[in-house]
């Protein structure tokens, strides 16, 4: 589903003494089936813009089109469901979304909500336990009794399970080990190919360079940028004026530079590096 943002603004606590923006006139469109990444210091908006995308919350002001459905600031409650089934949503934390008593319970929940018989909930979850990579055996356990990095999976599987067209991903990696990183990210260019739009909240800018075909960039509530990562990162001062940080790769390409190594752009990925770095040594890449 395309996601189209309007002239939206978002007033927290409007009319009190603590009133103030969340976002501020924004607009974007993201095309059905991106792969989209949104990168910011922390309180430029982020996490308030993709709580629109699911409409956990509405916009003050301006409108939001997901697919066909749109949404104001009067509409209601009661007419999201829907809408709520196509774009799921992870958050920072999730297996803080952890509630049922067996890990079993906790992924059916969500397509039983949608409307799955039970007996299809559970095949469901298998499906999903298996996608994520955690064995069958552990759909009768706690989810309380998992490892840090197993719960979030388990959350992650309980999101995909409503068989989302849209994927919100708010710092989903956030402090696990590299190899359950890169699994996750994997999991999650996976489905991108598959068709699933894919909306990443990052300061993982490595993640950011490699997987994402749209970048959007906010800053104090308003979007700054709405471009390609290879042009994102190779303007330098734009990242310096954001407070922003290249990838790696970028950075050590820039260190290459001045000691007389070419790059005809600068690369922000490791195969984008290593494909002009090689040759220059002497080898051939590929």
């Amino acid at each position: 589903m395309a996601i189209t943002f309007k002239n939206v603004t978002h007033v927290y606590q409007p009319g009190g003494p603590l009133e103030y923006e969340g976002l501020t006139n924004v607009s974007f469109e993201i095309p059905d089936g991106c792969f989209t990444a949104i990168i910011g210091q922390t309180g430029s908006g982020k996490s308030t813009l993709v709580q629109h995308i699911n409409a956990l919350l509405k916009p003050t002001s301006g409108t939001i089109k997901i697919g066909e459905r749109i949404i104001t600031s009067e509409t209601k409650n009661k007419h999201l469901k829907p809408l709520r089934q196509q774009v799921g949503m992870v958050f920072q934390l999730p297996e803080q979304q952890l509630f049922a008593e067996t890990v079993l319970d906790d992924i059916s929940f969500g397509p039983q909500n949608f409307g799955m018989t039970q007996q299809q909930a559970q095949k469901t979850a298998y499906q999903m336990l298996d996608l994520v990579r955690l064995p069958a055996s552990v759909a009768s356990k706690s989810p309380f009794d998992l490892s840090g990095g197993q719960m979030r999976r388990v959350a992650i599987a309980g999101v995909l399970a409503s068989q989302p067209t849209v994927l919100i991903l708010d710092e989903p990696t956030a402090g696990l080990d590299p190899q359950g990183h890169q699994e996750l990210m994997d999991l999650f260019y996976q489905l991108n190919q598959q068709g699933t739009t894919i909306i990443l909240i990052s300061h993982q800018m490595e993640d950011v360079a490699r997987y994402a075909q749209q970048v959007l960039v906010m800053d104090q509530a308003h979007l700054i940028r709405d471009d390609q990562p290879q042009a994102i990162f190779n303007d330098r001062a734009f990242l310096q004026a954001h407070n922003l940080l290249e990838p790696e790769s970028t950075q050590f390409a820039r260190q290459l530079a001045q000691k007389g190594f070419k790059f005809n752009k600068l690369p922000i990925t490791e195969e984008q590096l290593a494909q002009q770095l090689i040759p220059q040594l002497g080898g051939h890449y590929g």
